[in-house]
């Protein structure tokens, strides 16, 4: 989602939500950017606790206290892989329900820093890889034209890992079907300029039948994810597939809630399908 007067011509790019179905598993937490209290010398002496004790907070939507608490451990632990990772997860998570672009420009970077050092410590680790892809791509919605390409490779390149290791992976197929999506809805003048002056894999090999591909596949690995059918259904009102497009929002509308964020998707879903009905869509 980059800048559509600017030299490259590349705004649409930030609109990229490859990791929106990150966004599925995240909570409702606080607005404030740093807040909550330092993590106390008795909460870190049961250290074993501190990380479950942070995914029961994140998980009953209060990632603010999630993040306090593991980032109070890797003060202590600053090697710790798995504490790494969730520290980015609730970062973009502070990031999605933030006030202002700056706000959420700097959770999302918070997440990328604990991402990236996750990844030098563990560049093989699957959620690592996940929630990498997560933070880059929530910083890619609202950065400028050089570094949004720069993320977009990066996420290609993660999503592709992730695949080589397990091909029925749900979660890469949804992203590369959204960063398919997002880059062809591009001008095909604006993907020669993309091309062109900061030409990368991504950029290059975009296609709309790759994107219905991979956003099919994630839909058919994961039939109750909430926000891989409303992505599913937006690619396919573009491709003007409508009836489908209708079916697989009503589909997102009757499934469970499973993630703190699904309540976000299935309120999306209820929107869409009401602007295709009201266009006389049946």
């Amino acid at each position: 989602m980059l800048d559509p007067s600017v030299h490259l011509s590349l705004r649409q790019l930030r609109t990229l939500r490859s990791c929106a179905l990150a966004a599925a598993a995240l909570g409702h937490g606080t607005r404030a950017f740093a807040q909550a209290p330092p993590v106390t010398l008795l909460e870190l002496s049961a250290s074993p606790s501190v990380v479950e004790r942070a995914d029961r907070a994140y998980w009953a939507g209060d990632a603010a206290e999630s993040l306090r608490l593991i980032e109070g451990w890797l003060e202590n632990a600053p090697g710790d892989v798995d504490a790494r990772w969730r520290a980015a997860r609730a970062s973009v998570a502070l990031g999605i329900i933030a006030n202002g672009a700056a706000l959420e420009a700097r959770w999302f970077r918070n997440g990328i820093a604990h991402s990236d050092k996750a990844l030098r410590l563990d560049s093989t680790h699957v959620e690592v890889q996940r929630w990498a892809v997560a933070s880059k791509g929530k910083l890619a919605v609202g950065t400028g034209a050089i570094e949004t390409a720069t993320l977009v490779q990066e996420i290609w390149d993660l999503s592709h890992q992730l695949l080589e290791r397990d091909p029925d992976d749900a979660l890469a197929h949804h992203v590369l079907g959204t960063l398919h999506y997002e880059i062809m809805k591009l001008s095909a003048f604006k993907r020669f300029l993309a091309r062109t002056f900061v030409g990368n894999e991504a950029l290059s090999r975009a296609s709309w039948e790759d994107a219905v591909y991979h956003h099919a596949l994630a839909v058919s690995l994961a039939p109750g994810a909430v926000a891989f059918r409303v992505g599913f259904a937006e690619t396919l009102k573009r491709r003007g597939r409508v009836p489908e497009a209708i079916e697989q929002l009503r589909s997102a509308m009757s499934l469970p809630v499973v993630h703190p964020g699904d309540p976000d998707y299935t309120s999306l879903a209820h929107r869409y399908l009401n602007e295709l009905l009201a266009d006389g869509n049946g």
